[in-house]
């Protein structure tokens, strides 16, 4: 039987794998923040922001309670202010009733001072309407100072009755007057050469003692000694005037100035004087030919201002 060729498949080759090629690791990227870019229409500004922003507290006084008409307005920042005209257009001072004009003043880079035009209404309520979350309120290389989230709220305080006592050097007499009325007059004596007292508004500032010691060392003197227990002592400077009774001079008191500058008044008027004021209350002295000092008893001293002086304290 002839052979049969089987036919076979010829043996395959030996497979060289293709290398392939093992691909690049993908780079790691840290990704950069974007620079903080405030909300359109900030009080803070459009431009990036890479500072450190502060924020900015403020306090006002007074915030609550019930004072006399002549209490002026503090606010106190907790950094400094440059740009105050922003400051003070998101401060305003408001009334259900009608109030007379006033400005606010800067007395240093972190305290400014309202003070109307005249006198308070009585028996009204004051608002200090604070709109200052967010505002720039100053800013360097490093640094954005900008309101607060507290500094945006409204705090309020009451006037009591008008109380204005009017005190004449060469009357020697205190007219006080009461919404405008004329309820007492008492003899007073006042300073004598060398120790005028004070022309000008005074304001009462709640510190009051039913006995105060006084003694000549407390002004320095060398040519003269007292040591006295005054009663009903009502002051009305830090330099040391007060509004007191003083039994000792009974026989001048009415009738010719000889005290160290204070206002001396009979034991009787004087406890009135002592049982009826309040702090915020108001004393007007005049004819002692000794003006009253602008930073004598702050904020009230600053009655003492023209008008046109104290709206020049403000930055609008």
């Amino acid at each position: 039987m002839a052979g049969v060729l089987l036919a076979t498949a010829p043996a395959a080759a030996d497979t060289v794998p293709i290398p392939t090629e093992t691909p690049a690791p993908t780079p790691t990227v840290t990704p950069v923040p974007e620079p903080q870019v405030l909300p359109a229409g900030s009080e803070i500004g459009m431009a990036e922001v890479t500072r450190t922003i502060e924020r900015v507290r403020v306090d006002i006084s007074p915030s609550s309670g019930r004072f006399g008409v002549g209490q002026l307005i503090t606010a106190k920042f907790s950094a400094p202010v440059r740009f105050r005209a922003k400051a003070e257009q998101a401060m305003t001072v408001t009334s259900p009733d009608p109030l007379p004009a006033g400005s606010w003043g800067w007395i240093d880079s972190t305290t400014a001072v309202y003070r109307p035009k005249q006198f308070w209404p009585g028996r009204t309520k004051i608002n200090v309407n604070l709109d200052l979350r967010k505002v720039r309120l100053n800013s360097d290389a490093s640094t954005i100072w900008v309101g607060g989230k507290t500094t945006t709220r409204v705090d309020s305080f009451r006037t009591a009755r008008s109380l204005i006592a009017k005190i004449n050097a060469n009357s020697h007499q205190m007219k006080v007057y009461r919404d405008g009325k004329l309820v007492k007059v008492f003899g007073v004596s006042l300073g004598k050469p060398g120790f005028a007292t004070r022309s000008g508004v005074k304001i009462i500032t709640g510190e009051k003692y039913r006995w105060q010691r006084m003694t000549s060392g407390d002004l320095g003197l060398t040519d003269e000694y007292y040591d006295l227990n005054v009663p009903y002592a009502v002051r009305i400077t830090p330099t040391g005037e007060f509004v007191h009774g003083a039994p000792w001079a009974a026989s001048r008191i009415g009738q010719w100035n000889g005290s160290h500058g204070c206002t001396n008044l009979n034991v009787g008027p004087a406890k009135w004087f002592f049982n009826h004021v309040r702090a915020g209350d108001v004393t007007v002295t005049v004819n002692t030919g000794r003006a009253m000092e602008t930073w004598n008893g702050s904020p009230g001293s600053y009655w003492n201002y023209t008008w046109a002086q104290w709206k020049a304290k403000s930055a609008l």
